[in-house]
């Protein structure tokens, strides 16, 4: 096993950070005429400058800005009685400074949705996005998934006339050694600049501290510089294979991409209804690449009291058509996220049946049914008897009564907070979880009765919960 050492370009905040690249320069073509007026391609226009002119209307700059508190110190040291002066004297300029940063990204869907490093974006309080030819819109984020180095952007208020072309991408696992890459993005904020060279290995493992993180990781020889986060790598044909994120410690000319297989599986989770609305279908898609080359779709998750599960579907089925067309991930996803209420989805399980679905709104029966299939967490009210029998020395609140195997939580704990809403009644669960959608974190403050030498205490106790 090799170890690799990263060397973060990113934003660093204590947590891994991988770079990338984008690309985007502007080619001009030039045809020559022989004397018998037949036209000769110019031998400049090389695949690799067909590549970056097929990409260049999906790379985009980003820019994000995001304010950070500074605290005033003073050369007498800590404890100085003048401290408290100095800091309402200087508390406008001191307290808050803004700072910027530079990285880039690509469009994957017309409606204006981007992907990047989480690392590009991480406590921004503005982003801004350039595209190609040079307009620039505020975006939001949508989500982000840390561990992957993965978010998805929305630009704000598109224009139906803005020039948005979503990158094609490659089969999932459809790689050479040696093939041609392209890398391109927006280095030291030089926008729109390339670099290429060549898909150097596949399947390397990143180890962090000593822990292998990924064993999955693209290794390219193209440069790689701070600003290059968030792009795509592309192959010879201008199709997306990953997502470049690091460099190597020692050396800018290795450097490492997310594969497409994972950064497709990451999307997948948050391309569906319940991840932006109030709607559910309850189908959380994902693929896997089989020996021979051959991509499974399959469902990852079916939510509980959805469509999908009303309609007999389950975790692990294999997903072989929609809507009667073979199935691909990329494609469905783009798919579910259009969906409103009322749409229709014809989905094809092998050995099982058609089965037919319509995007529902989500209803609950009350704030114990909400907590049972969006927290996977059972939960009834602290009577007097049941506060007697846990030895609680009051009544009132929640208190858990199913322990859920994914959170750190038992039976028998006071659930006093959710979010930022105190948890006195069950119906207060509802009111936390107002907003929240499929795969959102949410921290619970949760109290413990504790038992020393015969001595009872309450003790406060601190998890998170995923949103289903």
């Amino acid at each position: 096993m090799t170890t690799i050492f990263l060397r973060h370009l990113g934003k660093a905040s204590g947590k891994l950070v991988l770079p990338f690249l984008c690309a985007a320069t502007v080619i001009y073509c030039i045809t020559l005429s022989s004397p018998g007026g037949h036209q000769n391609e110019d031998p400049r226009q090389t695949p690799v400058v067909k590549a970056v002119a097929r990409i260049l209307p999906s790379v985009v700059n980003l820019s994000t800005e995001r304010i950070v508190q500074r605290h005033l110190l003073s050369p007498r040291g800590g404890s100085d009685p003048f401290n408290a002066l100095l800091e309402d004297f200087y508390a406008e300029q001191d307290r808050e400074e803004k700072k910027y940063s530079l990285g880039s990204g690509c469009i994957i869907d017309s409606l204006g949705l981007i992907v990047t490093n989480a690392h590009v974006v991480q406590q921004a309080t503005r982003i801004m996005v350039t595209l190609s030819d040079g307009k620039t819109f505020q975006a939001r984020e949508l989500a982000t998934d840390d561990f992957n180095d993965l978010a998805l952007l929305e630009i704000l208020d598109l224009p139906k006339n803005a020039s948005i072309q979503p990158i094609k991408m490659a089969k999932p696992g459809d790689l050479l050694l040696g093939e041609p890459v392209i890398i391109a993005g927006n280095p030291y904020g030089l926008g729109h600049s390339i670099s290429s060279g060549v898909l150097s290995a596949v399947g390397r493992k990143i180890i962090y501290e000593g822990k292998v993180l990924f064993s999955d990781i693209l290794q390219v020889d193209a440069a790689v510089y701070p600003g290059n986060s968030g792009g795509p790598l592309v192959n010879i044909n201008g199709e997306m294979i990953g997502i470049n994120t690091a460099i190597h410690k020692e050396a800018n000319g290795i450097g490492f991409a997310i594969p497409l297989e994972r950064v497709q599986n990451v999307l997948a989770k948050w391309l569906i209804p319940e991840r932006r609305t109030n709607l559910s279908l309850g189908i959380v898609p994902a693929q896997r690449c089989l020996p021979g080359g051959r991509i499974e779709i399959y469902l990852a998750d079916v939510m509980e009291g959805s469509p999908a599960q009303k309609a007999g579907l389950a975790k692990g089925d294999i997903l072989t058509a929609i809507d009667g067309a073979p199935v691909e991930l990329s494609s469905l996803g783009h798919k579910l996220w259009r969906m409103k209420e009322g749409d229709r989805l014809q989905l094809t399980v092998p050995g099982k049946q058609t089965f037919k679905l319509s995007v529902e709104t989500m209803k609950f029966a009350d704030g114990r049914d909400e907590a049972k299939r969006r927290l996977g967490l059972g939960v009834q009210p602290l009577t007097k008897q049941l506060a007697l029998a846990l030895g609680f020395p009051f009544e009132g609140g929640v208190v858990i009564s199913e322990f859920p195997g994914a959170a750190d939580a038992q039976r028998g704990e006071l659930l006093a907070r959710l979010g930022d809403v105190p948890i006195y009644s069950i119906d207060d669960i509802s009111r936390a979880l107002q907003g929240k959608h499929y795969g959102d974190k949410i921290e619970a403050l949760m109290i413990v009765l504790a038992q020393t030498n015969g001595t009872r205490y309450l003790l406060k106790k601190s998890i998170e919960f995923t949103v289903k």
